[in-house]
């Protein structure tokens, strides 16, 4: 299997940890609002790292334009809008949707950055989507009805969201490849791709009336949750994609980084004390078999 496979897949799990953190937040302190402190509490874990690998030596002028346009698209755009379809149809339905940033960022590579799409790639991908579909659509049992289950109405604004979320990932994540494949430090471009997201977030703070009756610092419970979103959603999460699209296609990178919402069928069945159906399993089983696909073709 190929390091960026690996690396992708690790992005995965890391990500699925950091939706665990991250569902309480958003409810409590609203999108906007979260994800302005959760870029800060990202971007002050990624620093040291940096210094730590000499990061600054790999820059070079022409990657600033590409990691502007990848943090507004995937990181302002993509995270308020994942964290807002969150809080309104839960993490799971919001997995369904954000999966679709594979196959949105394997078309437009094709198409703006010229990568290859193989018919096996487009078989891969269909596969993996339909897989994380089985693998996270319960039906309507009771018995899978849960806290993460919840929908605030109407329905088709939660759906949207997640979309739109799912088009900023793709949009942003190809931005990032030719960065990346020009050699720029990994904990470099996820510290400055998080801190542009940050300055973004907070430039719209004095406009924000709501925000102004809300913790900047967090206490207790809720700031741990904002800690371990933040460094496993946005620090060692988003540096193992970005040491995967060193070397990897954005079609493979996207797919196998959106696994998550299958790896988190077993947390689910920990945290509820139920199984999840057939179903569930089968998608799984697709997912596995498009991954073999990609990391080994």
């Amino acid at each position: 299997m190929e390091f960026a496979a690996l690396f992708a897949l690790g992005a995965a799990l890391s990500w699925t940890l950091a939706g665990l953190f991250g569902h309480g937040p958003a409810r409590a302190l609203g999108s906007m609002h979260y994800n302005r402190i959760r870029m800060v509490v990202a971007a002050l874990m990624v620093l040291p790292a940096v210094f730590w690998t000499n990061g600054w030596a790999s820059w070079q002028q022409d990657f600033l334009l590409p990691i502007l346009i990848s943090s507004f698209l995937g990181v302002f755009l993509g995270d308020f809008f994942l964290f807002y379809a969150m809080k309104r149809i839960g993490p799971r339905r919001t997995g369904i949707l954000f999966a679709a940033n594979a196959p949105m960022a394997a078309v437009l590579s094709w198409v703006i950055l010229g990568e290859s799409l193989s018919v096996m790639v487009g078989l891969a991908l269909l596969l993996g989507v339909l897989g994380v579909i089985l693998a996270v659509v319960y039906g309507k049992q009771r018995e899978a009805l849960h806290v993460w289950e919840e929908i605030t109405p109407p329905l088709w604004i939660g759906l949207g969201a997640g979309l739109l979320a799912a088009l900023g990932q793709a949009l942003g994540v190809m931005a990032m490849r030719p960065v990346m494949a020009g050699g720029l430090d990994p904990y470099l471009a996820s510290f400055l791709r998080v801190s542009a997201a940050a300055v973004f977030f907070w430039f719209s703070y004095p406009f924000d009336k709501k925000a102004h009756s809300l913790p900047i610092i967090p206490r207790g419970r809720l700031a741990w949750m904002v800690l371990g979103n933040g460094f496993f959603g946005l620090g060692f999460g988003v540096v193992l994609l970005l040491i995967a699209l060193q070397s990897g296609q954005v079609a493979m990178v996207t797919m196998l980084s959106s696994v998550g919402p299958v790896m988190m069928l077993p947390i689910l069945w920990v945290k509820t004390g139920k199984s999840p159906i057939v179903s569930a399993w089968l998608g799984a089983i697709l997912v596995v078999l498009s991954t073999a696909i990609l990391a080994l073709g």
